[in-house]
């Protein structure tokens, strides 16, 4: 499958495309230390073909907005792909997850339902089980968790 890989810097609020396949670039420089690093892959499956983001690093009130942008170009993506049913979102490498990152995924949700997309996340972390948990958004998200060994 195809993929891009999006780096946001501390300072620039840009990310820097790896390689624009399906995915807009951004445009922007990269700068400075990654706080934030997002991949974005297409999985076909038995429902369909769904696009995967999976979000490295911290998802704070400074990151939040990155995540929002690639969920508005993710959900853009989705249109023009006939068998697309919706966005993956892998949490697994997220070490923080705070309020202003649980208001983009809950708003993408809602954006993707009125579409007739489905919006999954996967989590195995409790920095990242335990606040969507706390504020029943765990439900409402639709969190999976992988199995343990």
């Amino acid at each position: 499958m195809e993929s891009n890989i999006f780096a946001i810097g501390l300072g620039t609020g840009r990310a820097r495309s790896a390689r624009s396949a399906r995915v807009a670039p951004t445009v922007g420089a990269f700068r400075g230390s990654p706080l934030l690093r997002l991949a974005i892959s297409w999985e076909g499956g038995e429902r369909g073909v769904e696009l995967c983001v999976q979000v490295t690093g911290d998802l704070d009130a400074a990151t939040a907005p990155a995540l929002a942008d690639t969920l508005a170009r993710a959900h853009f993506d989705l249109r023009q792909v006939p068998d697309a049913v919706g966005i993956v979102l892998d949490l697994r490498p997220v070490s923080f997850l705070g309020a202003a990152g649980m208001r983009v995924m809950d708003r993408a949700r809602r954006t993707c339902a009125e579409e007739g997309f489905t919006l999954r996340l996967i989590a195995d972390h409790p920095t990242v089980i335990r606040p969507l948990e706390l504020t029943g958004l765990a439900e409402v998200l639709g969190l999976n968790r992988p199995p343990t060994w």
